[in-house]
């Protein structure tokens, strides 16, 4: 019997939900997306656009500032953390969006304490907890809830540390608060309210730390939403997206006088958000979305001169958005969403040193982006949207032992991403865009040693992404979108041979994109062929229908059945690709034999008639099947 290879084409595909699994949290996970699986000999192989594999930490921990170490056994946190204040004591008061902290549930707010245990302690907000500031018994909150504890308080509110027993501090936000920053006895706030202490209040104001009241004679008066404070001495800097404070036009950065609230002429001009602000010794360190100060380049993070508001020669480049940072020492830390930063490859979060800018070795490698660093030697507390931080450097491809869930030292540095896997008897194939594995040039479509690593000699040489694989015996299957592979021209899909990976003659020519590949058996009326025993049908994913599930061969005893019924249906089919159906095949002699006199009583054509043939259906662009052999050769088969 001759096989088919289904080819499937397009996007709507009709996925039926999964069983619900049991999750292992000790296993290890991808910084990126994962595309393609296989697993052998107790090993899953990964490919995908990935460049880390670490273990699963959760959304905020405390790191070794020497070692860059994650300190282990940190309760995970479900969700994300935006904001983190040391307890002074070993432990961290996290606030964020998140559901539990080491599986005990907590709403948005907790503490985690020096042991790593979770304390009881717990408010809970109805939204998300976007800044924290810890005065003597009390934890000032702001965020985007309307419920603290079971009392309300919208966007900002108080609770004592011990008790977790909400205070009557009420300012009364009516919209979020970002930042929240301590000074004497009052309290800054800044974020996208227009009011709150019982004062029309632009983005920005100072409360009393007792009664929550707006001070009277305090107004700076921001156009746009703050997200960063820094007090220095007399002068509050403000950082966020606005371009007026106090009636002067003013850039992300702003210097405002702490006592009278007035704007001071200092004005770097930034060009973009700032989203962090620390200050030290005549310096101002920023970090946001800008890439320029002033007239100088500075991207995302730059050092402005505290009297001139000039950027200095500090530059430390971060390649994307800088989220947060902290002064600690002769380091800055920095968080956000970059990959490189003071002229190194790091993954959001980073140690500067704070003369040269560049990075130094310090280098835990985040998941995703680092919303929040908090120091409190010899720890770095750190929060995010992230799922983990540490792991190993694996380049869209890695192995990973099932029993322990530990990465392997199995390496082969693919360069760019791995959309599918195939096992093969003696290496791993792969497709996708990628250009070089291990230093060795390999265009899309590769095989490698699956004891080291390395890619074998196997190169047919896509000039295009490949993004299905598929083996039978000796001939490799591949679909992607490109126009020439194993030295041949072959449009979106070819057959290549598994030792030289020279294409065969096995033309389909999709006009599209192939996503997967499936050899399969079939049935062609054509050349008269029945199904035997242990045969079984070809199946494939049609849009907008189902899929028939392969199907054993009926048995010799119903043999002059089924054929009786092919013969009532050949005439219909022929030359096509039938896909069996059971319950057609199962069905009496008496009632094949009434469907077959029923149309002469009523006066209808017969069968045989041609006038009575159904007219061939519409093209599908989402699936064929293909027989592996030539056009040539089918072209020649003798007709029945």
């Amino acid at each position: 019997m001759p096989l088919a290879v289904a080819l499937v084409l397009g996007s709507r595909w009709r996925w039926r939900p999964a069983r619900a699994q049991t999750v292992r949290t000790d296993f290890f996970v991808t910084n990126g997306q994962v595309n393609a699986q296989v697993v052998r000999d107790g090993l899953l192989y990964v490919g995908g656009a990935f460049t880390q594999v670490g273990a699963v930490t959760g959304a905020g921990l405390p790191i070794d500032s020497t070692t860059g170490l994650p300190d282990p056994g940190v309760p995970r946190v479900t969700g994300v953390v935006y904001a983190a204040e040391s307890d002074g004591a070993g432990g961290w008061f996290i606030g964020g969006q998140f559901t539990s902290v080491d599986g005990v549930a907590r709403a948005n707010i907790a503490h985690v304490l020096a042991d790593h245990s979770v304390d009881p302690w717990n408010p809970g907000t109805n939204g998300a907890v976007r800044a924290l500031a810890l005065s003597g018994s009390q934890l000032f909150l702001g965020g985007d809830f309307t419920v603290l504890g079971s009392t309300s308080r919208t966007r900002a509110g108080c609770v004592d540390v011990t008790t977790g027993v909400v205070t009557s501090w009420n300012p009364n936000a009516n919209g979020t608060v970002r930042a929240m920053h301590v000074s004497g006895s009052f309290m800054i706030v800044g974020g996208q309210f227009t009011t709150i202490g019982g004062q029309a209040r632009n983005r920005i104001a100072e409360l009393n730390l007792t009664t929550g009241a707006a001070n009277a004679f305090w107004n700076p008066n921001v156009n746009s939403s703050v997200f960063a404070l820094e007090v220095s001495g007399n002068t509050l800097y403000v950082g966020g997206q606005f371009t007026n404070v106090g009636g002067q036009a003013r850039n992300r950065l702003a210097a405002v006088n702490l006592a009278t609230g007035s704007t001071l002429a200092w004005n770097p001009n930034l060009n973009g958000n700032v989203n962090a602000i620390v200050n030290d010794s005549g310096t101002v360190y920023a970090g946001g979305a800008f890439n320029a100060v002033g007239p100088a380049m500075r991207n995302r993070i730059a050092a402005v001169d505290s009297t001139t508001g000039f950027a200095t020669a500090w530059n430390p480049n971060a390649s994307a958005t800088v989220q947060t940072l902290w002064l600690a020492g002769e380091s800055i830390y920095a968080g956000g969403d970059f990959l490189s930063i003071g002229g190194q490859a790091r993954s959001r979060i980073a140690q500067l040193d704070r003369t040269t800018g560049l990075a130094t070795d310090w280098n835990p490698t985040a998941f995703s982006t680092v919303n929040v660093i908090a120091a409190a030697m010899p720890e770095v507390f750190v929060g995010g949207a992230f799922t983990a931080v540490g792991g190993v450097a694996r380049n869209n491809l890695a192995a990973i032992d099932i029993a322990t869930g530990q990465a392997t030292s199995w390496n082969p540095d693919v360069n760019n991403q791995v959309q599918a896997l195939l096992a093969g008897p003696g290496s791993l194939y792969l497709g996708g865009n990628f250009t070089t594995m291990g230093g060795q040039i390999r265009n899309s479509v590769a095989s490698v040693d699956w004891t080291t690593g390395a890619a074998t000699a196997w190169d047919p040489n896509a000039n295009g992404q490949v993004s299905a694989l598929a083996r039978l015996d000796s001939t490799i299957y591949v679909g992607g979108l490109f126009t020439s592979v194993g030295g041949q021209s072959r449009t979106n899909a070819a057959a290549l041979d598994s030792t030289t990976g020279l294409a065969a003659a096995w033309l389909p020519e999709p006009d599209d994109q192939v996503f997967a590949i499936e050899p399969a058996a079939y049935v062609d009326l054509s050349r008269r062929q029945l199904p035997q025993r242990g045969r079984r049908t070809a199946h494939v994913r049609r849009r907008g229908g189902r899929v028939d599930r392969p199907r054993d061969d009926l048995g010799p005893e119903r043999g002059r059945h089924r054929a009786r019924d092919l013969r009532d249906v050949r005439p219909r089919l022929r030359g096509r690709l039938l896909h069996l159906d059971r319950r057609r095949l199962a069905q009496s002699p008496r009632r094949a034999r009434s469907r077959r006199r029923r149309p002469r009583s009523r006066g209808i054509p017969t069968p045989t008639d041609p006038s009575s043939r159904s007219p061939p259906r519409p093209a599908r662009s989402t699936w064929a099947a293909c027989s592996p052999r030539s056009a040539a050769s089918r072209a020649a088969a003798p007709r029945p």
